[in-house]
């Protein structure tokens, strides 16, 4: 397949900012015990710069742009290990003295980026079948999706009992940018009239009061499962996508820092929340830390924060190096001596 700079940089920029994100509003606070919080719920003025950080609806858009041709299978080959890792984790944590509500309140923030895992697995296994349907009705395709949410929302509001119902969400809100994205692949969707409406209708439905106001926080009222209000502010990110990526143009080169995190986004994504119970499980003894364990109090924490990220990359890092099962090499073919 083609190699694209625009594929690689909406796909970088997007795993990157998902990261970051959740590794400023994730907190693991050192009370009487261990206890996972966010700092939108601990600091509500913070919580509408969580719509900047929810950058997955163009992961998908990107996805899908790479899926309109042919390709290899998604590098899920650290899947296996994530899954081994954390059934030992959770054996230690049992065998340290950690509560079951404690560790429950882990496995739910690190097993959190499986969300993300299922419907990309289903959209890129059925792509082929996505890829025709666009071929034949354009962006229009991901109007069956878009419906699908607005029926399901309507009901579980309507009928709290249904509220089950919400989890279909989970594959059809990411279909929908992922089918936007086969059809910017073929040049069938206008990026400007996207950015517009999207964000439009996700400012319409926040002042009718129908989706809280940040985004990002544990828990996710909106990403889990995903409603509609995340479905219009993904289509607006998708707009704004395109037009960036349209301004890219179809160049094969880039950044190569750009073509690495691309390759590996799907690792980063899933073992990033890892990477931050690790530090916090590991300076668990020394009590609460300032921009770590500490509890999420006033306008300097989020700086605090911020200087323990590099660390959090770092181990990141570490972590997917062992994670990975090495790629066999290619052999290059021998000069002939003449």
């Amino acid at each position: 397949m083609r190699r694209e700079q625009r594929v690689d940089v909406l796909l970088a920029a997007s795993v990157t900012a998902g990261v970051l994100g959740q590794w400023l509003v994730t907190s693991y606070v050192v009370t009487d015990g261990l206890h996972v919080t966010s700092t939108p719920m601990a600091l509500p003025e913070w919580a509408p710069v969580t719509w900047l950080l929810q950058t997955l609806p163009v992961f998908f858009f990107a996805s899908g742009y790479a899926c309109g041709e042919p390709r290899s299978a998604p590098p899920l080959r650290t899947v296996p290990a994530f899954l081994l890792a954390w059934a030992a984790g959770t054996a230690v944590l049992s065998v340290n003295g950690f509560s079951l509500a404690t560790i429950r309140e882990i496995l739910g923030s690190v097993l959190q980026p499986l969300w993300f895992l299922v419907p990309y697995l289903l959209l890129t296994a059925i792509a082929p079948w996505l890829r025709r349907a666009v071929l034949g009705h354009g962006w229009k395709a991901a109007l069956v999706p878009a419906l699908c949410v607005a029926v399901v929302d309507f009901l579980r509001f309507t009928w709290p009992s249904s509220g089950w119902l919400g989890y279909v969400n989970a594959v059809s809100v990411w279909a929908v940018p992922f089918l936007l994205g086969l059809a910017w692949r073929q040049r069938r969707i206008n990026g400007a009239w996207l950015l517009g409406g999207g964000g439009i209708l996700a400012a319409a439905l926040i002042v009718l009061g129908a989706h809280p106001i940040g985004t990002a926080g544990v828990p996710m009222p909106d990403v889990a499962p995903p409603n509609a209000v995340l479905l219009a502010f993904g289509c607006a990110q998708c707009g704004l996508a395109a037009l960036a990526g349209d301004r890219l143009g179809h160049r094969a080169t880039g950044f190569r820092i750009t073509a690495v995190i691309s390759d590996a986004a799907v690792p980063l994504y899933l073992w990033h929340q890892t990477a931050l119970a690790l530090i916090s499980l590991v300076t668990l003894r020394f009590g609460p830390i300032a921009g770590l364990t500490g509890q999420p109090t006033g306008a300097a924490w989020p700086a605090l924060r911020l200087a323990w990220l590099p660390l959090c990359a770092t181990v990141l890092i570490g972590l997917l190096v062992p994670a990975s099962p090495p790629r066999p090499r290619r052999r290059l073919p021998r000069a002939r001596h003449l």
